[in-house]
């Protein structure tokens, strides 16, 4: 079975009918529901990511926290994985983000992430970070590796 007990090979097509377009809130990550994102678009190998920067997501110079824009990251490139609907688990093994400029909290963002190569055992991930007028704010890359661990 693949997520949330759609079978295997129709993944991606229940993501795009569940969730393309909409705020997710009730997704399998709990930190990913928080951010409270739009799927923008999400196709075989790529993702975008919608999200308002919240009071909360800021630090004391009420630009996004360098811990949120992580979160992003890693989450849009969750989504990426996903789209894979691969019958094994991965997680993270790395996680390399450049912060190139900051956005202010009340600010959109849209992150996009592409899986750059999907081995066997490892997969390497991209993403970038933008913000509404196009102005790249960050980039990250994460290798993730195949893992026994279950969802909770």
């Amino acid at each position: 079975m693949g997520y949330k007990g759609i079978p295997q090979g129709s993944v991606l097509q229940w993501i795009k009918e569940t969730y393309e377009g909409k705020e997710v809130t009730d997704s399998r990550s709990p930190a990913g529901n928080w951010l409270s994102f739009t799927l923008e678009h999400i196709e075989k190998g790529s993702a975008t990511l919608n999200i308002m920067v919240r009071h909360e997501m800021t630090n004391p110079y009420g630009n996004i926290h360098g811990g949120m824009m992580a979160l992003v990251i890693d989450e849009t490139m969750g989504w990426a994985v996903a789209s894979l609907d691969t019958s094994t688990h991965y997680t993270s093994m790395s996680l390399n983000i450049d912060f190139l400029y900051a956005i202010k909290g009340g600010d959109r963002l849209r992150s996009v992430a592409k899986v750059i190569r999907a081995g066997k055992r490892i997969y390497n991930v991209e993403c970038s970070v933008y913000d509404m007028q196009d102005k790249l704010l960050a980039k990250g890359s994460s290798n993730l590796i195949v893992t026994s661990m279950d969802f909770v």
